[in-house]
């Protein structure tokens, strides 16, 4: 075992362990690493959106191009940053508005397949004990979402029951492959202080 001399190796080991203090119990040191790692972020996305959209809309397409209409761009982003004064905080709600309307209608407009594509494969052949549980699961939670109806007519509230524990054990298996997820990740992070820090190689 050679622990290693590399700065960027120390430097993850060290975020990573300062980070892992938190299993512990909240502490300075964790709040550092947690300040550390968010500024990095901001500063980073920060510079990746000016020299990628802000830069590039005022240097080539409004001044060189001659695109003025990317000014009206400008100044409704500059608007949200009303909310820091009280008095005119509700002039912020037009920018965040607008960018919610579009990013709506652009998935809508560009991106329908993927809603199109869940709807029509619900539409199985009852042809195998999968297919059935798949439309029975659909039709139980279409019902247990149908709040004018009332749950306590037990036919309805029969299928809603069923319908609730569709959505229990899908919720269950979204947790399941989050908490696999973090598994992971720890795992990663696990295997470069063993093998990259301590030089572990057993």
């Amino acid at each position: 075992m050679h622990i290693t001399s590399d700065p960027g190796i120390w430097c993850q080991a060290i975020c990573t362990l300062a980070v892992y203090t938190y299993l512990y119990k909240d502490n300075p040191i964790f709040r550092i690493a947690e300040n550390v790692f968010l500024g990095l972020a901001t500063t980073y996305w920060f510079v990746y959106s000016f020299f990628n959209y802000i830069k590039p809309a005022i240097v080539e397409w409004i001044g060189t191009n001659g695109q003025y209409h990317y000014v009206l761009a400008i100044i409704l982003g500059l608007l949200i940053f009303f909310r820091y004064v009280p008095s005119l905080s509700w002039i912020a709600r037009y920018p965040m508005s607008f960018w919610v309307g579009y990013g709506t209608g652009y998935t809508l407009a560009f991106t329908p397949a993927v809603w199109l594509n869940q709807i029509t494969a619900s539409f199985v052949a009852l042809n195998s004990l999968q297919n059935i549980l798949i439309f029975v699961g659909i039709l139980c939670t279409l019902v247990y979402f149908f709040f004018t109806l009332a749950k306590e007519n037990p036919v309805v509230g029969g299928i809603a029951e069923v319908g609730k524990w569709y959505i229990m054990i899908a919720l269950g298996s979204a947790f399941g492959n989050t908490v696999l997820y973090r598994w992971n990740l720890f795992l990663g992070r696990a295997n470069m202080l063993i093998t990259q820090w301590l030089g572990y190689t057993g």
